[in-house]
């Protein structure tokens, strides 16, 4: 059974939490570690832990933000050796138990922009792991940071003025922020 700890400077989990990440995102889809840790903007940031063979294991994490009724899964990757075991469903599913009144909102990489077919299957194996766990497409996509993404949402649709008014008021916190 997965254990969730919080992730802070100081947790136990963060190094393994910051070398997840640094691997399962490109640079240009990554923001500062320590944005992420910061708690100008309230997030859970959560590592889980299985104990495998009697010694607890990093296996994943999750970065998400809830307002109102929506809950947006910002970052969320599986430790690469533990995939294919269930890890990369439960965490969505915990996140989803932990906030049942909230619309479960991601966001992939839209295949369509694809010019490497290696990019492309992975797009594709992405996608297809959302949709088996229950998430579908809404009804637009949106740019930030130079790359084109698909907003998957479980739980009911999401409009794009919910998801911008969504980061303009996560995002009122910072000053010059930029929001999708």
């Amino acid at each position: 059974m997965l254990q969730i700890f919080e992730v802070t400077k100081d947790s136990p989990w963060l190094p393994q939490v910051k070398a997840l990440y640094e691997s399962a995102f490109p640079a240009n889809e990554r923001i500062p570690m320590k944005q992420l840790l910061n708690n100008k903007i309230q997030r859970e940031f959560c590592a889980f832990v299985d104990t495998i063979d009697g010694t607890p294991t990093f296996c994943g994490f999750s970065n998400s933000i809830t307002r109102g009724t929506i809950t947006n899964i910002v970052y969320f990757a599986v430790e690469p050796t533990l995939r294919s075991r269930g890890y990369g469903s439960e965490i969505p599913k915990t996140i989803r138990e932990q906030h049942p009144e909230t619309r479960l909102v991601v966001d992939i990489e839209v295949e369509e922009d694809s010019k490497d077919a290696k990019e492309l299957k992975l797009r594709e194996r992405r996608r297809n792991f959302y949709q088996r766990n229950g998430f579908e497409a809404s009804p637009f996509d949106y740019l930030w940071q130079g790359e084109h993404y698909r907003l998957l949402t479980v739980g009911g649709t999401v409009t794009e003025k919910e998801f911008r008014d969504f980061w303009k008021e996560v995002l009122k916190v910072i000053p010059g922020a930029k929001y999708p």
